[in-house]
């Protein structure tokens, strides 16, 4: 038989234990978040989580730090918060390397714990984050990568463009290079998914305008010298050149167009890249005369893009080029769909951002739930120095609107 005086301490013992689990169920539940409240379904003023990828090194460094300075800016001018809920944002450089870019995405995702991305660069690497995204379910705005599958084959629930496609930088100012500039092209790009991408819409456009493609030329990503294209350049004596070329790789040939004497025999047209500051300022007069087809200008006659060269300025004092327009639009959507939900959630963000709209400074925009991508105005426009530099002359519009076919247009 048990003692009367244990059983009397065992009773109070577990009293005593049961109040204790009483009180720690209701701490928990009390930590909980309310239903529907704050930026991850509650939590007061639980701060936002970026993790940006990239490419901070490298003939990509400098569209990069563009797309870096836009994003903040945005954020700055609205307190760094997106509703109550601070913003933080954590950058990673990929390198413009596929590889790399999934060791950076583990770090953001798994040990930092972002609640959404933003990035890439590179087509090639927002194609290597495309499978680990959709297994991981976590939402990703494309701020420049401008891989065309990533609308088509490839398209992902949480992949979501607020930049251009290959498809749409290549087209639309191919019909008026060919009436206004010449019937025959040499055509140059990087080795890699964007450079074949944009010039075989380039090339889909210009010969069904009734233009012949006379040579195609893939060099190396980061070529430094390009002696031996501009001489076949001279010797296939083509009617125009468009290349796609970006960064420092589109600073270099078109200096060295210049200095190796094709400027001024065979006209030089090109991508959106060729007609932007980040490419105009550093190239100087070499890039005089180059013409083609833009989403952006600085000179945009809207009142959002008045307001936003005013801000950029003062902030950064220089006028913006499109990449800083691709960071600052990324930050706008990423504060547009959180507000809207009420959630970083991905199935919660995901709703919203298949066909958000925004006012952009360039215009009014809207996401295409077909693509994931925007339908874009584009500018036809030429290299003009004036007062000592590079201007951008608006000459027409190329096109209103115009969106990445549903399909890819072999298969339409």
């Amino acid at each position: 038989m048990v003692a009367k005086g244990k059983v009397r301490k065992t009773s109070i013992t577990v009293s005593v234990m049961l109040v204790f689990m009483l009180l720690v169920l209701t701490a928990c539940n009390s930590s909980q978040p309310a239903s529907g409240g704050g930026a991850s379904g509650g939590g007061g003023d639980k701060p936002v989580k970026i993790g940006a990828i990239l490419s901070f090194s490298g003939n990509f460094a400098p569209l990069s730090e563009s797309i870096k300075e836009g994003m903040e800016l945005y954020f700055e001018l609205n307190g760094n918060k997106i509703g109550n809920h601070p913003v933080t944002i954590k950058y990673e450089d990929d390198e413009a390397n596929p590889q790399v870019a999934l060791r950076k995405y583990r770090q953001l995702v798994e040990s930092e714990k972002v609640d959404l991305l933003v990035g890439p660069i590179s087509s090639a690497v927002v194609y290597a984050l495309r499978d680990v995204i959709e297994k991981d379910k976590i939402v990703l705005i494309d701020a420049n990568a401008a891989a065309n599958d990533i609308s088509w084959d490839k398209k992902s629930d949480y992949i979501y463009r607020v930049s251009i496609s290959n498809w749409q930088d290549g087209v639309p100012g191919a019909e008026y290079i060919f009436k206004n500039v010449g019937k025959t092209a040499y055509v140059i790009a990087p080795d890699y998914p964007a450079g074949h991408e944009t010039i075989d819409a380039f090339k889909e456009a210009f010969t069904k305008a009734g233009g012949q493609i006379v040579k195609e030329a893939y060099p190396k990503l980061g070529t430094n010298d390009y002696a031996t294209y501009l001489t076949e350049i001279l010797n296939t004596k083509p009617d125009l050149v468009f290349p796609f070329l970006a960064g420092t790789d589109a600073i270099r040939f078109v200096q060295q167009y210049e200095q190796f004497g094709v400027k001024g025999k065979i006209p030089l047209t090109g991508t959106q890249e060729f007609l932007d500051p980040l490419v105009t300022d550093p190239a100087g007069k070499a890039a005089e005369g180059i013409i083609g087809a833009t989403m952006y200008n600085y000179s945009l006659d809207n009142p959002v893009n008045k307001k936003f060269v005013e801000d950029f300025k003062k902030k950064y004092n220089k006028v913006p080029n499109y990449f800083n327009v691709q960071g600052y639009d990324s930050a706008q959507v990423i504060s547009k769909a959180i507000e809207k939900t009420g959630s970083t959630k991905s199935e919660d963000l995901i709703k919203v951002l298949k066909d958000i709209s925004f006012s952009s400074p360039r215009g009014e925009l809207a996401m295409d739930p077909k693509t994931h991508n925007l339908a874009l105005d584009m500018y036809l426009a030429k290299n003009v120095w004036k007062d000592g530099k590079i201007v951008q002359e608006i000459i027409g519009t190329a096109v209103k609107g115009l969106k990445i076919p549903d399909a890819p247009p072999e298969k339409k």
